[in-house]
Formats: structure tokens, sequence, C-alpha cells
């Protein structure tokens, strides 16, 4: 039976009985189809899928902005050190003014560390002995008498090229990194590779050379030096 004939017979049942007006009877409601529940919830994913992205996206944008802040605060508070101040960059010019290979080394105070160019490129030795006197370290100085590098306070000798030779240090010299600067790009530096600190190689004499005092390369073990004397 259908709705409508449900309807019909309803209003001939009030009819007949008198107590009840047709007019004042309430419809039937059809219950929803299966196909119309559907839609529904494919609308409500649809939307609710949509929040979720936004709200990934309104997520990623506040991370980014939040590193982005944070890393200017960090530039802010802890600068790079300014040039030719001990911990930055030296500025030592064309490379034509460093001092011919083989001779004498030259101290650069403020920067604390010493200049040598030697057969295969310059070098900066950091001007503190590697073996710890007491509670501090000690400056070394060059002996120009025996051509060799000596500490005042355990005695131990390096070469000119910085190589240990005896005393009680633990290894040879420390060195800054020594950058060949052409233009506005570093050509070459000093670097550790296999078991040896490469210098940055002979230069061109338009290129600049840059001392970086703020990075160290450890010297190697005093085992590994070539002129150990035991």
């Amino acid at each position: 039976m259908t709705v409508r004939q449900l309807q019909r017979k309803q209003e001939t049942w009030g009819k007949e009985r008198g107590s009840v007006d047709a007019e004042q009877l309430t419809p039937l409601r059809r219950a929803p189809s299966p196909g119309a529940h559907s839609a529904g919830n494919h609308a409500g994913n649809e939307g609710r899928n949509r929040r979720e992205f936004l709200t990934y996206v309104w997520a990623g944008t506040l991370a980014a902005m939040t590193a982005g802040t944070g890393l200017a605060a960090y530039q802010f508070l802890y600068p790079r050190r300014p040039a030719n101040i001990f911990g930055g960059r030296f500025y030592l010019g064309a490379a034509s003014n460093l001092p011919p290979a083989g001779s004498e080394p030259q101290e650069n105070i403020d920067g604390r560390f010493w200049l040598v160019n030697v057969e295969d490129g310059p070098r900066a030795f950091y001007n503190l002995c590697t073996h710890k006197w007491g509670s501090r370290w000690i400056e070394y100085r060059w002996d120009h008498d025996r051509d060799r590098f000596e500490c005042p306070a355990c005695g131990s000798r390096f070469s000119l090229e910085g190589h240990y030779i005896e005393g009680p240090a633990p290894r040879s010299l420390d060195q800054f990194v020594i950058e060949v600067v052409k233009g506005r790009r570093t050509v070459a530096e000093t670097m550790y590779a296999e078991g040896a600190i490469v210098s940055p190689g002979i230069p061109f004499p338009e290129a600049e050379i840059v001392v970086d005092t703020g990075t160290t390369i450890e010297g190697l073990p005093r085992m590994a030096s070539p002129l150990k004397k035991y």
C-alpha cells in the first residue's frame, strides 16, 4: 500500500467517525532514501578534509615563521666576528704579498698565528703550543738560530712546516684554515684529507689570502710526524 492510499484511507475513516477533519491530518513523512544519506555523508567528509588541509597549511606556515624568527634572533644575538679580529677572518691581501717559500715565518699578533709559506703553499699556525703547561696554554716562539719553533715552557720543538720534532707535545702544530679567494669565490682552502693536513696550494698571484681564525684544524699526532725523534 502506498502512502497516498494510506492517506485516503485515513481521510475516509475520519469522515466516517466525524472526529477528525481531513484538513487537520498531518501527512506521513517519507523516510530519506539511501542515496540522499550517502550524499550527505560525502559532503560532510569533504568539509572535514578541507578543514584538516587548512589546519595543516596553517601549522606549516606558523612553523616556518617560527624557524625564520629564531634564525634571525640567533644571527642578531650571535653575529659573526668582525674582520681582522681574533675569531674572525683576516684579509692579508694578494698572494703576491706572501713571503718567499722557505723564508722565516711572520707573526700576526692580533690573529694569534704564524704565517709561513712552504713548498706546498701557505699555512697559518695557531701560536699556542699543543702541550698544556699546568692549567694554561703557552705561546711558542721562532728560534732564528735553529730554524724551528720552540715552546719556552715544555721545550717542545716543531719544524717550519709545523711538524712535531720532540718534547711532551702530543701532536704537531694546530692550524687555521687559509682560504684562497678569487673574485668572490673561494677556489682553495686548507683541509684535512687522508691523514694529512693539505694546504690550499700555491695560489694565483692575483688571488686574495684569507685566514679564518674561527676554524681550527688540530695537528696530526706526534707519532705521525715524519720528523719525530722518539
